[in-house]
């Protein structure tokens, strides 16, 4: 049998499923209803007339009437969708909660935030802050990465592959992966600055010369931003690390995108501020596209439309440029002051917005700050404070809490980025001091 809610209604019954019995109700849904379909093997459930911009927490329990563990979160962009959740050897009872994340309610923020859990931090011991400074230890490889300094690292990110933490390590020169386990180890790079050869060859054979961006495709290929080499790197999945090109040394370049085919990589230059966004093609080389910003942080392109979005934290805005090179201010008033939390993007001050993030399902970005925290931008424009921040901080703050608790105290400092895995769980870069925390994709409250 399957089970439906239709217009608010819950229907239950029991579905057999490789001998274990499945036990389902659609708890929240769309005016028409959100509609749970066949189950599979290995508890693959299916659904219809879910939010076109919503997530779906699927749940689990061992008595219909509770306590529920909320067991995986999906977003959801269209109204038919399928996910996976572990489930038990005995009998196990199953419930989708579905809830709207679009400008539609206005419980839209409310219920992004609730979909959230437990801030963590997941690298970085925190005993040094200096800039270009190599803070690795060889004893730090396979050791836990939380008792191992980085090195005002700036940007990390997740292998889509195996859910490995991707870290690009300026002042250590060398890449950096964390894996699920806690354990820290260089997969590209030797950790001594300098160059001794474009390969391809075995990436921790080859020098990088401090790296100051990244960009990670979602088959695992990962980018290096090899700033004082002035190179483009690609480390293939079989740790092979290859050149793409080669350029003037990038100075405090960090901007850094490419499109997933390789027909198209923009990234920033200049010194002792960003002030270049530089565009390279296989056929046209190297060309600068702008040099009127201030100083770039990071940037985001759109592989389907060709716009790009762009940080530049010196002007306290991120814009979208289109194909043209037309820039169009999208968040910030070009000051630090002003706005806030539940007014127009357009009207509030940014503290040096450095880095820019998009919800899958188009629901809305995130920006970090360079002197502040995280904002949420939604569909219609208006801001929300994400997780407050400032920029004095040295240690982690909030660990092991719901990271919307106390939500004007500050848990962040000096965002470098912020990325989403997979599964949803985001990923953020900070602190002088360096450390990468993870903000779990988890529902606390069933």
């Amino acid at each position: 049998m399957l089970l439906t809610q239709r217009k608010g209604r819950i229907i239950f019954g029991r579905v057999g499923l490789i001998g274990i019995s499945i036990f389902l109700a659609a708890v929240s849904a769309t005016a028409e209803g959100l509609t749970i379909n066949s189950p599979q093997a290995g508890g693959g459930i299916g659904w219809s007339n879910a939010f076109p911009v919503g997530i779906i927490s699927l749940q689990t329990a061992t008595n219909v009437a509770g306590p529920w563990s909320n067991r995986v979160n999906f977003f959801t962009s269209n109204s038919v969708a399928a996910g996976v959740a572990p489930l038990g050897s005995d009998n196990t009872f199953v419930r989708l909660l579905a809830v709207d994340v679009s400008t539609n309610t206005p419980n839209h923020f409310t219920n992004l935030v609730n979909s959230y859990g437990i801030l963590e931090t997941v690298a970085g011991k925190g005993q040094f802050m200096g800039d270009k400074v190599d803070n690795w230890q060889a004893t730090n490889e396979g050791g836990f990465a939380t008792n191992a300094n980085l090195s005002r690292s700036h940007w990390a990110f997740a292998d889509p592959r195996n859910d490995d933490i991707i870290i690009v390590d300026e002042g250590s020169s060398g890449i950096l992966k964390v894996t699920p386990d806690g354990r820290i180890h260089t997969i590209a790079g030797t950790h001594i600055n300098g160059f001794n050869g474009d390969g391809p060859a075995a990436a921790t054979n080859l020098n990088l010369y401090w790296p100051n961006g990244g960009w990670m495709r979602t088959d695992g290929t990962f980018y290096i931003l090899d700033t004082y080499n002035g190179k483009v790197r690609r480390l293939d999945t079989n740790g092979i690390l290859s050149t793409l090109f080669t350029t003037s040394p990038m100075g405090a370049g960090r901007a850094f995108w490419i499109k997933s085919d390789e027909s198209l990589i923009y990234f920033g230059s200049g010194s002792p501020a960003s002030t270049n966004l530089n565009m390279w093609t296989p056929t046209g080389g190297v060309g600068v596209v702008r040099s009127d910003f201030k100083d770039l942080g990071n940037i985001m392109g759109d592989e389907k439309t060709g716009d790009l979005y762009v940080t530049d934290r010196s002007a306290y805005r991120v814009y979208r440029m289109s194909t043209n090179g037309t820039l169009t201010t999208i968040a910030g008033n070009g000051t630090a002051i002003g706005g806030g939390d539940g007014f127009p993007a357009l009207q509030t001050g940014l503290q040096k917005p450095r880095t820019i993030c998009f919800l899958p399902n188009g629901a809305g970005y995130f920006i970090g700050e360079h002197e502040g925290g995280i904002w949420y931008v939604d569909a219609a424009g208006i801001i929300h404070r994400w997780l407050a921040g400032d920029n004095v901080g040295t240690k982690p703050r909030g660990d092991g809490q719901w990271f919307y608790n106390d939500p004007t105290s500050p848990k962040v400092t000096k965002v470098r980025s912020v990325t989403l895995d997979r599964h949803g769980n985001m990923v953020i870069m900070e602190n002088n001091y360096a450390f990468v925390r993870r903000i779990h994709f988890d529902r606390l409250s069933p």
